[in-house]
């Protein structure tokens, strides 16, 4: 009972510390009015799809009937969600002053709009959202789609200026966004060694390889504790050192299932549940994020003695 106490608290306890990838950002000044920003997983699917100008088309003609909720004193933020939901609510109060010449000129309030699509998100901020139709967004949009680059493996942030129809591209602003990234899991879970359910503690350093800000490759070194009972009910440990790669085998780019591989080495032993020297081999699958499955093959005793596992 009090091995099994200890399985099950020690399985209830998170993996935590993921990073998270962005993918591609079109950014447009439109007219020195209004700043366009569409987050995209990949600015190509511009291209192929229609899908953010048809929900900027049905932002701008659902705004006018909600014209009379706005004001043009002070900052709001509009939210729409695609063919669900507006909601208004109040803004950054703050005042933008435009220096020049010595002078600061007050340039009011920062109105800002969020657009939510399936797979996109839309962020405009203007000086008055009442005038925004007065501003020629889609066909700005629409010629900066044209002027787009091939598509690249490495996530983009891609600046252009559109002023009385010309649409002029921003290099010097352009930018590579590096996400790659180091993170630390903490898993606990639970094991098979011998035919006895052991718990099993893992602390893991991996590196986050990403392709347009999906991690795509996933190599690690982790420490494993495998908690034993001996006869008396005295706590047994034992500590694996492991290396481990992890790729993600799904190509589609919206979806992530990792099957990786690891080996590791016996660093602490206590109890019989290993023999000398001891190494274990095993397959990882993750189903879920944060969730791994796999069977393991144990070597002890030099190799002497070989039988199989499974970690949760």
């Amino acid at each position: 009972m009090k091995q099994l106490r200890l399985i099950l608290a020690l399985s209830i306890v998170p993996t935590f510390l993921y990073g998270l990838g962005i993918g591609d950002s079109v950014i447009v000044y439109i007219d020195n009015r209004l700043e366009l920003n569409v987050a995209i997983p990949d600015y190509a699917e511009l291209k192929t799809s229609d899908s953010v100008i048809i929900a900027l088309e049905m932002f701008l003609r659902v705004l006018p009937e909600v014209e009379s909720e706005l004001s043009s004193s002070k900052a709001e933020i509009v939210r729409f969600s695609v063919g669900n939901s507006l909601t208004i609510e109040p803004g950054d109060p703050k005042l933008t002053y435009l220096i020049k010449d010595g002078e600061a000129r007050n340039t009011g309030f920062r109105d800002r709009v969020i657009i939510s699509g399936d797979e996109f998100s839309i962020f405009m901020t203007t000086a008055d959202l009442l005038k925004i139709s007065e501003l020629p967004l889609i066909e700005c949009l629409e010629k900066v789609i044209a002027m787009l680059p091939e598509r690249t493996s490495m996530s983009k942030s891609l600046y252009y200026q559109c002023v009385d129809d010309q649409v002029l591209e921003l290099e010097d602003k352009n930018r590579f966004n590096r996400l790659d990234f180091l993170e630390l899991h903490l898993g606990a879970g639970a094991g098979l060694v011998k035919n006895n359910w052991v718990a099993d503690l893992s602390f893991e350093v991996g590196l986050g390889l990403t392709k347009k800000g999906d991690v795509k490759h996933n190599p690690y070194l982790s420490t494993n504790l495998i908690f034993d009972f001996d006869d008396e009910g005295a706590i047994d440990l034992n500590m694996f050192l492991n290396i481990g790669y992890h790729p993600n085998i799904v190509k589609d780019p919206k979806k992530s299932t990792f099957l990786g591989v690891e080996i590791g080495y016996l660093i602490v032993n206590q109890g019989d549940l290993f023999e000398g020297t001891t190494f274990k081999f095993g397959v990882n699958w993750s189903p879920l994020k944060g969730v791994y499955v796999g069977p393991q093959l144990y070597a002890t005793d030099n190799f002497n003695k070989v039988f199989p596992g499974i970690r949760i």
